[in-house]
C-alpha cells in the first residue's frame, strides 16, 4: 500500500528528523549499518555519505518504497522484510538505524531488548510521539461514531483495532529497557511545528502513513467516504491561517543508546 510519490510529497518535513537524529549519532567508525524501514532510500543514502560504512542494508516491507531506492541508489543494498517479526532483523550490527518505522510493530520492550542485543556498538531510532495530537485523535474519532466504519475497523485483525490508540512508550519506559544494557542512553522528544501548504494538506500528509491501514480495509467507496468525513474534522481542527500556511505540529521521540 505504501506509495512513495505520496509518502515524499513532504519530503523535507519528513527528512528534518532523521537528519536531527543522525546529526546525533557519535561519529565512531562504522563497519555495518542496517536501515530498518527504510523506505525510498534517500536517509539511507545519507547514513552512506556520513559515515562511509563497509556494509550497509535498508531493509523495509514495501516493494514499491524498495523499487524506489533501488532506482535512485543502486549502489547499495536493499532488502525485502517484514522486520516486524524479528527473525528477519540482521545480527550484530555497529550500527542499528531507524527513523519514523518501529511505531508499526507491536511488543516495544521485546523488540528493543531484541535490537540493542544485536547492536555492536550505537542504536539510533526515531519514532512519531504525537498519537494524542488532534490528527490521530480524529481518525480514532472517526472510526468509532460511525457504526458501520467500526465494525470494518475496530476488531478485524486478530481482535486488535487497525489504529492502534499508542503504539510508542513514553521516554522513560524506553530508558528502563535500555539502560542496564548500554553505556550511554540519550533520549528525547522535539515538537516540530510544520508550516503546510495546499488546501488539504493534513489530510495529505496522513494519507502517506496513518490513513494507510484504513485504506488497506475499505472499498474505494467507502474509503472516499471516510476521508470525507475525516477531512472536515481535520480543516476545523488544523485551519488555514491568513497567509495560506497550516501549522501541523509533529512530537517525535529520539533514542540514541551506545554500548
Amino acid at each position: 500500500m505504501w506509495n512513495p510519490e505520496q509518502y515524499n510529497k513532504f519530503n523535507d518535513h519528513r527528512t528534518r528528523p532523521a537528519t536531527d537524529l543522525i546529526n546525533a549519532i557519535p561519529n565512531l567508525q562504522y563497519e555495518s549499518i542496517v536501515d530498518l524501514g527504510c523506505g525510498s532510500g534517500h536517509i539511507t543514502q545519507m547514513l552512506y555519505t556520513k559515515f562511509l560504512p563497509k556494509y550497509l542494508t535498508g531493509i523495509d516491507n514495501s516493494e514499491a518504497m524498495l523499487t524506489k531506492a533501488r532506482t535512485d541508489f543502486p549502489q547499495l543494498n536493499w532488502q525485502l522484510e517484514d522486520i516486524s517479526h524479528l527473525s528477519n532483523l540482521p545480527k550484530s550490527q555497529d550500527l542499528i538505524f531507524s527513523t519514523s518505522a518501529l511505531q508499526w510493530i507491536n511488543n516495544h520492550e521485546q523488540l528493543f531488548n531484541h535490537l540493542i542485543q544485536r547492536t555492536n556498538k550505537v542504536m539510533a531510532i526515531q519514532m512519531p510521539s504525537n498519537f494524542r495530537f488532534p490528527a490521530h485523535a480524529l481518525l480514532r474519532d472517526t472510526i468509532q461514531e460511525n457504526k458501520y466504519f467500526k465494525i470494518k475497523l475496530q476488531n478485524i485483525v486478530d481482535k486488535k483495532p487497525v489504529i492502534r490508540e499508542e503504539p510508542v512508550f513514553t521516554p522513560d519506559k524506553y530508558y528502563a529497557i535500555l539502560n542496564h544494557q548500554v553505556t550511554t542512553v540519550d533520549i528525547w522528544e522535539t515538537t516540530y511545528l510544520q508550516q503546510l501548504t495546499g488546501e488539504n494538506p493534513v489530510l495529505e500528509w496522513v494519507k502517506g502513513t496513518a490513513l494507510l491501514p484504513v485504506e488497506e480495509h475499505l472499498s474505494p467507496d467507502e474509503f472516499i467516504e471516510f476521508k470525507a468525513i475525516y477531512n472536515e474534522k481535520l480543516l476545523r481542527a488544523y485551519p488555514q491561517e491568513s497567509n495560506g500556511i497550516t501549522l501541523f505540529p509533529f512530537s517525535r521521540i529520539f533514542i540514541v543508546a551506545t554500548k
